[in-house]
């Protein structure tokens, strides 16, 4: 069974005073011995062949494994516009800068939301890669067999991927497999420590341990309601063609404002919907357009 504790304890003027830094370095040492932490690239961990890049989406693809960012971008066109009605639940909270945390998990459970919910946190953290740099360094596991699993940083792996930043991440090498040297407590620690402006805690398990950046959940919940309202609880226009599976995600009409797309979409270009444009821009690919409130 895993344990959680806190790194950062009680908040003056904005700044956490650090606590239990002597249980942390002693747990870290003690799971150095089954497993090794190191620092590895995202482009080094693709050359070893650890990443996961399958998924898939029902309603389109009928359980065909496709790519992760293809599924989460046929996801979000297909759930952002006929989420209105499930979104009301929301805004007032948001409205009113809080949040019933139990109520979006109860409506995660459907995993059409779940995807959706999950597309628009890829969007919102391309977005920092782009504009700020990520928040926290990503960790994975690493059994005997199989890929990795990364965890915090699930979906932050996703992201980096689709913008090619290479970002590093501390891994957990159970069986020693990857070349890359171990790193000790201090290089460890460092990668984290400066975070005395945030809740910063640790989860043990027996073979990791994991460290977890408070991020701040009411901004991804707006991505989420704003996604739906750039909709306008219509179905995205397609001014051009696509690939034949794509078209139950369409209207096919020229753009007349909300979300749409004029051009050519394929099934590999769907992972750029993770790069939405803010409202009132669009985004240019060489066979389309996608437009998010856009005049013209």
């Amino acid at each position: 069974m895993e344990e959680h504790y806190q790194i950062n304890g009680m908040q003056t003027d904005g700044i956490h005073e650090r606590i239990n830094v002597d249980r942390l370095e002693k747990d870290f040492n003690e799971i150095s011995k089954v497993s090794k932490p190191k620092i590895v690239s995202f482009n080094e961990a693709k050359e070893a062949g650890i990443t996961k890049t399958e998924g898939t989406y029902e309603v389109i693809f009928k359980g065909e494994p496709v790519d992760t960012l293809t599924a989460y971008g046929a996801a979000w066109l297909h759930k952002a516009p006929n989420s209105n009605q499930s979104m009301m639940q929301f805004k007032d909270d948001l409205a009113w800068k809080k949040t019933d945390h139990k109520k979006w998990s109860e409506w995660m459970m459907d995993t059409q939301n779940n995807m959706f919910f999950h597309a628009c946190k890829i969007q919102w953290l391309v977005r920092i890669i782009e504009n700020e740099g990520l928040y926290s360094v990503p960790q994975a596991s690493l059994k005997e067999r199989g890929k990795w699993f990364a965890h915090p940083g699930q979906f932050r792996v996703h992201a980096i991927e689709y913008t090619d930043c290479n970002e590093e991440f501390v891994v957990w090498d159970v069986a020693d497999r990857l070349p890359q040297p171990q790193i000790d407590f201090d290089e460890w620690f460092q990668l984290y420590s400066h975070h005395n402006d945030k809740a910063l805690f640790a989860v043990k398990f027996k073979d990791k341990l994991e460290m977890h950046v408070g991020e701040e959940r009411n901004d991804l919940y707006k991505v989420v309601t704003d996604s739906v309202d750039a909709c306008r609880g219509v179905r995205i226009s397609l001014d051009g063609t696509c690939d034949e599976v794509l078209k139950p995600l369409f209207e096919m009409r020229s753009y007349g404002g909300g979300v749409g797309i004029e051009g050519h979409l394929r099934v590999e270009d769907l992972k750029h919907i993770m790069a939405m444009p803010q409202e009132g821009e669009k985004l240019e690919k060489e066979n389309f357009v996608l437009y998010n409130n856009y005049h013209k």
